[in-house]
C-alpha cells in the first residue's frame, strides 16, 4: 500500500538548497543531516537511493516543495537550507511493502547542524505539525523544537501503546496522527 503523500504539493522550487556534501556551512544556511528507516517485517531498514524532499513555507504561508537529493545506502542524506522557523524532510522510496515516504521536522537556525533520524514516529509527527499549521491552530514559528520534541515523543508513545498499529494503513496512520495532536495540544504540550 501507498504511504500518504506528503510530498503531493504545490510547484517544486529549489529555495537556497544544496547538497554538496562540503563542510562549510553557508551564510543564512543551516545543514540538515538525516537518515530514513521504514518498517519492513518488524525491523527499521533503511530507504536506500530514496528521494529527499523539503517542504517549506514561503512568504505566503503557503507549502512548497524541492527535490534536493537522494539517500545513500545507509538511508542518509545531507542538504543544507534557508534558516527559518520549520521544515519538513521526506524521503520516498521502496521497501517490501511497496512505495513509502518518511519525514520529518527540522528547525533549521543559520550555521547549525542539525541531525535526526527519520522513521515513522518522526512521520506521525511530521504529518501532525504540518496539520496544525494547515488547519490555522498554530503557526509556523509556534512549531518549534519544543513542540516537534513533543510530537515526535508522542508519537513514539503512541507507536509503542498500540502495537497492532501499521504505519501503510492509511487508517491508522490518520488516527495516530489526530491522536499525537490530541495528546500534546499540537505540540504544546508533553504527551499524558
Amino acid at each position: 500500500m501507498v504511504r500518504v503523500g506528503l510530498v503531493c504539493v504545490v510547484s517544486v522550487l529549489l529555495l537556497g538548497c544544496s547538497s554538496d556534501g562540503g563542510n562549510k556551512i553557508g551564510e543564512g544556511l543551516s545543514r540538515v543531516v538525516g537518515r530514513a528507516l521504514a518498517p519492513e517485517n518488524d525491523q527499521a531498514v533503511p530507504l536506500d537511493n530514496g528521494t529527499v524532499v523539503l517542504l517549506q513555507y514561503d512568504e505566503d504561508g503557503n507549502i512548497v516543495s524541492a527535490e534536493v537529493g537522494t539517500t545513500n545506502e545507509n538511508g542518509e542524506f545531507q542538504v543544507d537550507v534557508e534558516a527559518q522557523a520549520v521544515i519538513a524532510m521526506v524521503v520516498g522510496g521502496m521497501t517490501e511493502e511497496g512505495e513509502t515516504e518518511i519525514s520529518g521536522l527540522y528547525n533549521p537556525e543559520e550555521g547549525a547542524t542539525l541531525e535526526k533520524e527519520l522513521n515513522p514516529a518522526t512521520s506521525i509527527a511530521c504529518v501532525a505539525g504540518l496539520s496544525a499549521i494547515g488547519d490555522g491552530s498554530i503557526t509556523q514559528e509556534e512549531l518549534d523544537e519544543m513542540r516537534v520534541q513533543n510530537l515526535e515523543d508522542a508519537a513514539a508513545q503512541y507507536i509503542e501503546a498500540n502495537p497492532d498499529f501499521d504505519y501503510y494503513d492509511p487508517a491508522d496512520f490518520e488516527a495516530a496522527v489526530e491522536a499525537v495532536r490530541t495528546a500534546t495540544n499540537d505540540g504544546a504540550n508533553p504527551a499524558t
